[in-house]
């Protein structure tokens, strides 16, 4: 019998935490999700089930103002992937894209994995952005600190500000955190700012800007931050200060997004030289 495609019940849960088990390395972030996605008006996850079973999941999230259909959280039971519900997934949810006068739709996907890059091109998504990605975890102090810049905590109204003083800090005006890509409207990074703190320095060796948080992880509890820099000097001191504020709240695992350019600092940075996972990031976009 072929899946029946539905709407998310809140007692799909258990059967989507068992599917998370096998993604990631049983390390994903999605059962974080779901309860925000039965709460949210403007999410519109489904799933795929047989005999009773969940065996695949996906949502729509409106975002930026309406203006983005944010697709996230596609998931298929190991038992049977590579069998087309991934695809059939993908495709309900740009239908239901199109009902909801959307203008674009947008997709964040592993570039180290083939197969979500292969469906995200499959619906006529463009590859807009590359992000690199690395946690750390540290049990003992590290005493390592790069102050080339001084990099203090500002208010998210003067966020705006500092992002137009520095116009090549942010590409395309992406402001990513954990996970998500939003337009980094006032109102937006305001929104963010009540949970999360922004971080910002600048000088004539470059500028750096952070969005930092805790967020909740099967590790314990994350410093996630999005370091975004114009230089080396920058992305270091960026990456000093969050290292020194996870460090004064005692937290011990890092999550730290940034731009790839600066890979290449892992091998000079002594602490950071053995991580405990990295990976890439691919932005896609598709014009509606």
């Amino acid at each position: 019998m072929d899946p029946e495609l539905r709407p998310l019940k809140e007692s799909d849960i258990p059967d989507i935490v068992e599917i998370s088990k096998t993604t990631w390395g049983g390390h994903d972030h999605l059962p974080h999700l779901i309860g925000e996605w039965l709460e949210n008006s403007l999410c519109y996850p489904y799933v795929f089930e047989t005999e009773e079973k969940v065996i695949g999941v996906a949502n729509i999230r409106i975002i930026d103002e309406g203006k983005t259909g944010w697709l996230e959280g596609l998931r298929v039971h190991e038992d049977v992937r590579q069998k087309g519900l991934g695809q059939k997934m993908t495709n309900h949810l740009v239908d239901i894209s199109k009902t909801l006068d959307v203008q674009r739709l947008r997709l964040v996907t592993s570039g180290d994995s083939i197969a979500p890059i292969r469906l995200a091109a499959s619906i006529g998504m463009k590859q807009m952005l590359l992000f690199q990605v690395f946690w750390k975890g540290y049990r003992r102090k590290v005493t390592w600190r790069n102050k080339s810049i001084k990099v203090e905590q500002i208010e998210p109204e003067d966020v705006p500000q500092f992002i137009e003083k520095h116009p090549d800090l942010m590409p395309l005006d992406a402001l990513l955190f954990h996970w998500d890509v939003f337009d980094a409207t006032a109102k937006k990074i305001k929104d963010i700012g009540k949970s999360a703190q922004y971080f910002a320095g600048s000088s004539d060796l470059g500028a750096t800007l952070t969005v930092s948080g805790t967020q909740p992880s099967s590790y314990g509890p994350e410093w996630c931050f999005t370091l975004y820099a114009t230089s080396p000097e920058a992305f270091l001191s960026g990456l000093s200060k969050n290292l020194e504020v996870s460090q004064e709240i005692g937290i011990q695992n890092l999550f730290c997004v940034h731009s790839p350019d600066f890979v290449p600092l892992y091998d000079s940075t002594v602490w950071l030289k053995r991580r405990n996972h990295e990976i890439r990031l691919v932005l896609h976009e598709k014009k509606l």
